[in-house]
């Protein structure tokens, strides 16, 4: 396999793409790229696309590195590179794009392959690290990262490796080095210290609230329905002790699914909740969906209790639960 900077310079314009909602993983990795492939060759073009915007967890880090994302995908790109995110089910339009145009794709991402994807790039670099600023930071060579670029890597690291709670013995071993070489943790932590605003806190409070509870043998699952801020309800949930949480959201007859898994859970299991679980539903309901394991969503085209249940029934079936082996806990004992 090629080196990825010289990979990437055999194209005269280049298109970093993030997924929807962009975690400061996918912006600290692209950033990354941007400024290494910039120093290691100025000829090519190359510009960060963020189609679905970015999470309240990126807004003090895109401030921090004053990025100016492309609003659309350039009629002139020649590569598209997919970060932090193993396919382009999550973005159908551009997706339709990359198909009309021909565009050939890359792929750099920490997660398991999405069924169908990999064969169609024309380079990818994936490993299972608990972030892809760990995979940038070594496929890089350290000349073409500055200051600021390794500050991104870090803070993406931090933030996706959960504050080194996953994969823990390499992740803190990654961020040792990039503080070697100038990176200032104080200075991540701080740019991770988001205010959550006023209608994210009441959803969250709502999503926590409606919570429907099951317990399967040591396992215990979640399941919510909120207007929005699905993904923050779900980690809201988890982090309160879920080791499994399904959120729904409903709008012009769809569904949005969001489901998310705590790391020990992930583990033990080996459920991917993108292959597993959002995939099926998006074949059986029609729709569009993906993700990483533990993190994944879906839109179809079904209500929102039909959807979920569906979710879980997947979920046991895949666990191998037997007949009623999951249970509802009351939440009024």
């Amino acid at each position: 396999m090629p080196d990825l900077l010289d990979f990437l310079s055999s194209y005269g314009r280049v298109v970093l793409l993030c997924h929807p909602n962009a975690d400061p993983d996918c912006i600290g990795s692209a950033y990354a790229i941007q400024s290494a492939l910039r120093a290691r060759n100025p000829s090519v073009a190359v510009s960060i696309l963020a189609p679905d915007g970015v999470n309240a967890a990126s807004s003090k880090l895109v401030e921090y590195l004053n990025i100016d994302f492309e609003e659309s995908l350039d009629e002139a790109c020649e590569l598209l590179v997919l970060v932090d995110m193993p396919s382009l089910d999550q973005l159908p339009e551009v997706k339709g794009l990359v198909g009309s145009r021909r565009i050939p794709y890359a792929i750099i991402d920490h997660h398991t392959e999405e069924p169908g994807c990999l064969g169609g790039a024309v380079y990818s670099r994936l490993m299972r690290t608990s972030s892809t600023c760990e995979i940038v930071y070594r496929s890089i060579p350290k000349k073409y990262l500055d200051r600021r670029a390794i500050q991104a890597l870090l803070t993406g690291l931090i933030y996706d490796s959960r504050r080194f709670l996953v994969q823990p013995n390499a992740s803190i071993k990654a961020a040792s080095k990039m503080l070697r070489r100038g990176a200032d943790f104080a200075l991540a932590l701080e740019m991770l210290l988001n205010e959550q605003d006023i209608s994210e806190r009441i959803a969250r409070l709502k999503g926590v609230a409606r919570a429907k509870l099951y317990r399967a043998r040591d396992w215990i699952f979640a399941t919510s329905s909120i207007g929005a801020f699905e993904a923050s309800v779900a980690r809201s949930l988890t982090d309160l002790g879920a080791d499994l949480a399904i959120v729904a959201s409903s709008e012009d007859g769809t569904s949005r699914i969001t489901g998310r898994l705590n790391e020990r859970f992930q583990r033990s299991t080996s459920l991917n909740l993108a292959s597993c679980v959002m995939h099926p539903l998006v074949e059986r309901f029609s729709g569009t969906g993906g993700g990483h394991p533990s993190a994944a969503s879906a839109k179809v085209s079904a209500p929102p209790e039909e959807a979920v249940g569906a979710a879980l029934a997947l979920i046991s079936e895949k666990l191998g639960l037997k007949p009623g082996e999951m249970k509802e806990i009351s939440t009024r004992d």
